[in-house]
């Protein structure tokens, strides 16, 4: 599996995977030890079929409980009211990023 593969299998971005596989990151322009969640390294695991547990051990992390996902709304429709304009604009960006998924 590529390395792009995984990290969308992750839902994390393929900058990310890189970071925690090889250990660091930049900051300011500097090379500096690279930092990630239970939840990242968990679904890293779970996206190449393999145990997390080692890893949040080596890691020094506890595991998380995964959340499940809200179930999709009947209708089909989604409660956007009380986001501001920006978090809409995301929104609006997010869903046409997956529209275009799909069509390739």
């Amino acid at each position: 599996m590529s390395m792009d593969r995984a990290a969308k299998a992750a839902r994390i971005s393929t900058s990310l995977w890189t970071q925690v596989e090889n250990g660091t990151q930049y900051k300011r322009g500097r090379k500096v030890p690279a930092s990630t969640t239970a939840e990242t390294l968990q679904a890293m695991a779970a996206a190449v079929g393999l145990d997390a547990e080692p890893l949040l051990q080596q890691a020094g992390l506890d595991p998380v409980e995964a959340v499940e996902p809200a179930a999709a709304p009947a209708n089909g429709i989604v409660d956007l009211s009380g986001l501001s304009e920006g978090d809409l604009r995301i929104v609006a960006a997010y869903v046409n990023g997956i529209r275009a998924a799909r069509r390739n």
